[in-house]
């Protein structure tokens, strides 16, 4: 049989299958934050995603088996790229028909198990024809490979290689470069048009194909499956479960360290399919050398062994304290990216030659592709249940340290499944210490628990979520309690921050004259939301917090936040805050969000023109919006853009400060869609209400003239053209690159923002009884100067 043999025609195939890889995983990126927008931003909704991805790819991988049957394996391999794209460009117009109130609240059923079964048909839905297409071209492309080389599931696995490769570069990409510069669904199309290019080159290439008769044989897994093909399944199937679980758990494990920005995971998921490619490439190299069934042994021990040695070194080394390594944003990255590097390459390399080694057991030249395609199947499957479980079994029941304790041992059931019938004695022994390795590992995580937590801090109560850990302190100098995320997140406190967390509520429900229904966008220590219990005209308090077991914590500061989660005006949902405004059909006189780290993954779709859209769209006719901005977490451009944003919303558009501090300062953007109107004798009789309940005087906040002080003025729109965007998230990219640039606004640099910004605002349109809110140009320039002395002392 003629066929394509030549190298330059090799080296091309191994191209498509790079690239391939590349356009892939843009779109996978795409696809999950349009359907974050959709399903939620919630580790339920990136799970869906996922599961649906693989169960997409695994019906896609047994079709190309099939396919493989019929001859010119390349002609189907770009058919099926050329279907992927076309799909692709329809994806972004689905998930925007299905963004509508209606479908939202059908997802948003009382029992999780329909939450999740609602998102999955969705998902399934949408992503099933592309999926399909793109699991079907990997038997395809390597049984083309397998006629240019005498060792077909050799040369297959150097493929595999190269297209994982392909994937870490997409990864890269669309991170660092098409998310913020040419958008999120944007990012897929220009993935797609690469998509078709291939497509329509692999066709070209496959004239110079012959045409092999149809092969219904099939190879070795036709027919009565044998033990040793049964064997093999099941080993792929744990190799896709462990893969994806440990992609979760290290995840988890670096956001422990790490300030948890959209580059960082990005990070730990290219060295992860770095790590998948390195296995790969070895297995193509090995097996010419070592039976597959050995190295499937020595594999799954060891996993094992690397990953609890790794995972040890990781935690002695770190102490998991917060990575702050680099003098620059690059230099910062390249690092990051080396921590992540040295500790997880090893044992997802060793994981990684598991899969492919599975092929050499069960290679026949005239059916690769479709004993891959089988192969390839039940391992997506299992990635699917891996990632499920990783997420809603292992974090939450036995935790991020068991969670790897239960990875390492199915490793070893690999290793058993495979048990050499030589070596006896070396495998017994590999095994034992495969097992003491476990042991001792398991043995020392107790004492890890205790690391990364802060001196000044007595460490009460830890929560493992799919979120990671949720843990209660109290400050050993003060009578203070605090709510953390991941060690170096503070989601709050009580003591000496109460009353500023209090304001937060306090100061737009006086703007407004009768704030009877009321929604906090985020929860934190609750401290918040109780200083809405207060207001006694105050009918309904409406909490969306994304995390329930930050609620679970929340209640833990009962004695702190004035037991607001018990009181019967409250209610919480565990949700989104972006997906509750699109699902609800509630309206409020005061919708309060929260200080939320722009700089956190996806976190910045709280910041985009979309989301205070939905957010007026939920306000009464007099409603008001009040924005919280954590100004020493961003840089001058990320809160102008912010600003700007909000402005183009909200008609009016006014700041006011939530906390006078130059190190911290917090700002809080209030918009309305009329001019806010203040009568100066029912603000007096509510304040001197306030004044009177325990826990509701505030000496900020206590009279007429304390709100003038607090009040900066009104923003002018100062470039429409540089939005933050559901399609441009430029905060989530942008706020990262002024961290570790040291440009945050605190310091010499707030001080500097604050003379050439801030106090050269024009003064709010806001009316009272008794004439203007601010006076005359002589009491607006006294009032700048308080405002001044009170933050710089000069």
């Amino acid at each position: 049989m003629r066929c394509i043999a030549s190298r330059r025609t090799t080296t091309l195939l191994y191209g498509l299958f790079l690239t391939s890889g590349a356009t892939t995983l843009v779109y996978e990126i795409s696809w999950t934050r349009q359907a974050g927008l959709l399903f939620g931003h919630t580790v339920l909704a990136g799970s869906v995603v996922l599961a649906s991805l693989f169960f997409g790819l695994a019906i896609g991988y047994g079709v190309g088996s099939r396919l493989c049957q019929f001859g010119r394996p390349l002609r189907w391999f770009g058919g099926c790229e050329i279907m992927a794209a076309v799909w692709v460009l329809l994806v972004p117009s689905l998930f925007d028909a299905l963004q509508s109130p209606v479908v939202i609240r059908w997802m948003n059923g009382e029992s999780q198990a329909w939450q999740w079964f609602s998102r999955a048909g969705i998902g399934i839905t949408i992503f099933l024809p592309a999926a399909i297409a793109l699991g079907a071209t990997l038997p395809l492309m390597s049984q083309a490979l397998s006629r240019v080389s005498g060792n077909p599931s050799r040369r297959a696995a150097i493929g595999y290689a190269w297209n994982t490769a392909g994937a870490m570069a997409g990864t890269l990409i669309c991170t660092y470069l098409l998310l913020v510069r040419v958008g999120v669904s944007h990012s897929s199309f220009w993935a797609a048009g690469v998509g078709m290019g291939i497509g329509l080159l692999a066709i070209g290439l496959s004239r110079r194909e012959v045409r092999q008769p149809p092969n219904p044989i099939g190879g070795s897994v036709k027919g009565s499956p044998s033990a040793s093909s049964i064997t093999m399944m099941t080993v792929a199937g744990l190799s896709g479960f462990i893969t994806l679980a440990l992609e979760i758990l290290y995840t988890r494990l670096f956001s422990l360290v790490f300030h948890n920005s959209t580059y960082t995971f990005g990070n730990v998921v290219a060295v992860f399919l770095l790590s998948l490619a390195l296995g790969s490439a070895i297995i193509a190299w090995l097996v010419r050398r070592v039976r597959a069934e050995t190295i499937l042994f020595w594999c799954g021990v060891f996993g094992a062994i690397t990953c609890c040695v790794t995972l040890a070194l990781f935690v002695n080394v770190t102490r998991l304290g917060y990575f702050t390594a680099g003098d620059s944003f690059v230099e910062h990255l390249l690092r990051g990216f080396g921590l992540v590097l040295g500790f997880i390459v090893v044992p997802v390399t060793v994981c990684g030659m598991i899969f492919p080694a599975t092929w050499q057991v069960l290679s026949d030249r005239e059916a690769t592709g479709r004993v891959i395609g089988t192969l390839a199947m039940v391992n997506a499957i299992g990635a699917a249940l891996g990632s499920l479980s990783a997420s809603f079994i292992m974090l939450p029941t036995i935790g991020l340290w068991g969670g790897f304790l239960a990875t390492s041992v199915l490793m070893i059931a690999v290793s058993i499944l495979v048990w050499p019938r030589r070596q006896r004695y070396s495998s017994v022994a590999a095994l034992t210490i495969g097992v003491l390795c476990i042991a001792m590992t398991a043995a020392a995580m107790p004492s890890w628990s205790t690391l990364g937590r802060d001196r000044d801090e007595v460490f009460l109560t830890r929560r493992e979520s799919a979120y990671g850990w949720i843990d209660v302190t109290r400050s050993k100098e003060s009578d203070a309690w605090y709510i953390r995320q991941n060690l170096h997140y503070r989601l709050g406190g009580t003591g000496a921050a109460a009353m500023r967390e209090r304001r937060q509520a306090r100061l737009p429900m006086l703007l407004h004259p009768d704030p009877q229904e009321v929604l906090f966008l985020g929860m934190g220590t609750g401290v918040t939301a109780a200083g809405a219990i207060h207001h006694q005209e105050t009918e309904r308090i409406e909490i969306v917090e994304l995390i329930a077991d930050v609620t679970a914590a929340a209640r833990e500061l009962g004695h702190r936040n004035d037991h607001v989660l018990d009181n019967d005006r409250v209610h919480v949902t565990t949700d989104d805050a972006r997906h509750f405004l699109l699902g609800t059909e509630q309206r409020f006189d005061v919708i309060v969000s929260d200080l939320f780290v722009p700089w956190e993954s996806q976190t910045g779709y709280l910041y985009t023109r979309e989301h205070y859209v939905a957010a007026a769209e939920h306000l009464n006719d007099d409603g008001l919006f009040c924005l919280w901005l954590p100004v020493y977490q961003m840089g001058q451009r990320e809160f102008t853009m912010i600003a700007d944003t909000f402005a183009t919303v909200f008609p009016e558009t006014s700041l006011w400060w939530g906390k006078l501090d130059p190190s911290k300062p917090i700002i809080g953007l209030v918009g309305a869609m009329r001019p806010i109107e203040i009568d100066d004798s029912a603000l007096a009789a509510r304040l001197e209400r306030l004044n009177r309940l325990p826990g509701g005087n505030d000496p900020q906040v206590a009279k007429l003239d304390d709100l003038r002080i607090a009040a900066i003025g009104d923003w002018p729109i100062q470039n429409a053209e540089l939005l933050n965007l559901d399609e441009h998230p430029r905060v989530e990219f942008w706020t990262p690159q002024s961290l570790m640039a040291g440009k945050l606004l605190r310091g010499a640099w707030f001080a500097k923002f604050y003379d050439d910004v801030l106090a050269k605002l024009p003064t709010s349109d806001i009316s009272v009884d008794s004439g203007s809110f601010l006076g005359d140009a002589a009491e607006v320039q006294g009032g700048r100067q308080t405002q001044r002395f009170l933050l710089f002392g000069q």
